[in-house]
């Protein structure tokens, strides 16, 4: 049975992904959302937002915990090194 979540996420099928604490990209942009199950990050737990989770190298598309065990064979995420 296919998983809407990896069908939401199909642009970063195969990526490498970097777990690490939530920091917004930019001054103006205050949150993010799982590209799989729209889960929200935060720099704070506001509202029961996710402080921390994977994202691609830039920063740019996260995915929750729960999206990278559940669709990670599926989806093909590599792991980045952790950094010292």
């Amino acid at each position: 049975m296919a998983d809407w979540r990896a069908d939401n996420a199909r642009n970063t099928r195969g990526a490498v992904l970097v777990f690490h604490k939530y920091t917004r990209w930019s001054k103006s942009w205050d949150h993010d959302h799982c590209s799989g199950c729209w889960a929200k990050f935060m720099e704070s737990d506001d509202d029961g937002a996710l402080t921390a989770g994977y994202s691609t190298e830039d920063n740019y598309h996260w995915i929750c915990p729960d999206c990278f065990r559940d669709l990670n064979d599926v989806m093909e995420w590599k792991l980045a090194p952790a950094s010292d």
